[in-house]
């Protein structure tokens, strides 16, 4: 008897423990993300961006000039600022929509001359908290 128990509960036991809990509850999309554009040359003046996807509600920058507007599939977005530095904004997404994607069309250097490569400049999102 005690062999057929062990038989039993041993293989529960490794089941349940290879388990992760799946208590994580994702966060829903939609709501506020603020963007920042990653850059290998550190500060920048300004920015051409592209944003694709669905559910774009807002865009706004409180460090940076910016222009949007709407283009098939997303929104066309420049940001220039006064004196270089971090390019960063604000996006509002429709509830139930994740961050667009973005593709960097031109970046300007602190001399305002237009940087010759993209290559390594990106964009990252992070979801403002409390939403």
């Amino acid at each position: 008897m005690r062999l057929s128990l062990a038989r039993l509960v041993l293989p529960a036991l490794l089941a349940l423990a290879a388990c992760d809990g799946g208590t994580d509850v994702p966060e829903p999309a939609g709501g506020d993300y603020d963007a920042v554009l990653q850059s290998p040359n550190g500060a920048e003046a300004a920015a051409a961006l592209e944003l694709s996807g669905t559910g774009i509600e807002d865009v706004q920058s409180s460090t940076a000039f910016l222009q949007s507007s709407a283009v098939s599939g997303g929104r066309r977005v420049v940001l220039v600022r006064s004196q270089p530095g971090t390019l960063e904004f604000r996006v509002r997404m429709a509830e139930g929509q994740a961050p667009p994607d973005v593709r960097v069309v031109e970046v300007a250097a602190p001399d305002d001359a237009l940087r010759a490569s993209l290559s390594g400049y990106r964009v990252t999102f992070t979801r403002v908290a409390g939403q």
